[in-house]
């Protein structure tokens, strides 16, 4: 396999192997194609044509182009050649959609972010010290934490000091689009004491800001209640209705009762 005439240095950090990665393709071969992988600035992987397509080449141009952005999975790496050996056929067209969008969406909040900083007049390093971080320690990444920001306002901003919250609501709420997901659980709760009905309402009183997601809890009668999560994202809503889910049977308990949840299809 040849290598590009102009070897970039070594990078600090490489994928790992089995990882699917974001790539772009730079020079195309009779016998391959080398890549740039975007998420690993001066990293640069080879696609063997037999990992191009599972149906037979006869032109490899056919299967691949230019400057084309795709998903790859790390099949092999080589530190002492700085080589990486990546697969286009390991990757089903789900897992590249869902890889592609979510790079998409990085790139997005990276963006922001910049903007944030220029609108402000402070350095990137001191937004990404002050706002990006502490975001992504809070949510899954930057541009789920922006999303629930759009939805919710100010109280979506977690770990965000003060001064940056109106910016940022404002930010996110101009730019962001927001594609809620919801997740439904029915509880049937059950206090048999003389109060049973006001230890009830206490219960689910208190969790009228918890967990600091866009929910409803609605009564259906007969002891039946109708929980329902609303968030940017499936895995948000759902980490979220497990935590109410939670408080509610551990809240019923306390005041001597039974609470069984059951998942609700989507």
């Amino acid at each position: 396999m040849n290598e590009p005439k102009h070897k970039p240095p070594a990078p600090v950090e490489w994928p790992e192997v089995g990882e699917v990665v974001v790539v772009k393709v730079d020079r195309i071969l009779d016998y391959g194609a080398f890549c740039s992988l975007q998420e690993y600035a001066g990293l640069t992987g080879f696609v063997h044509i037999s990992q191009v397509a599972t149906s037979w080449i006869k032109n490899i141009r056919n299967f691949v182009k230019e400057n084309q952005v795709r998903a790859a999975q790390v099949l092999k790496i080589d530190l002492q050649k700085n080589q990486i050996d990546l697969s286009f056929t390991k990757v089903t067209a789900g897992v590249e959609h869902r890889t592609l969008e979510a790079f998409k969406q990085s790139k997005r909040a990276q963006h922001l972010m910049e903007v944030l900083a220029r609108e402000q007049k402070k350095p990137i390093e001191t937004v990404w010290r002050e706002v990006a971080e502490p975001l992504m320690e809070e949510y899954d990444s930057l541009y789920a934490a922006l999303q629930a920001i759009a939805i919710e306002g100010q109280s979506a901003c977690r770990g965000i000091s003060a001064e940056w919250i109106p910016f940022l609501v404002g930010m996110a709420r101009k730019n962001i689009e927001v594609s809620e997901k919801s997740v439904k659980t029915l509880a049937k709760i059950q206090v048999p004491t003389p109060t049973g009905i006001l230890s009830i309402k206490k219960v689910l009183s208190s969790l009228k800001d918890f967990p600091k997601t866009n929910h409803e809890i609605n009564y259906l009668g007969s002891g039946k209640y109708a929980l329902k999560v609303v968030a940017p994202d499936f895995k948000t809503a759902e980490k979220a209705l497990s935590a109410l889910e939670e408080s509610i049977v551990k809240g019923i308990q306390k005041e001597k009762g039974l609470a069984t949840v059951e998942r609700v299809a989507k």
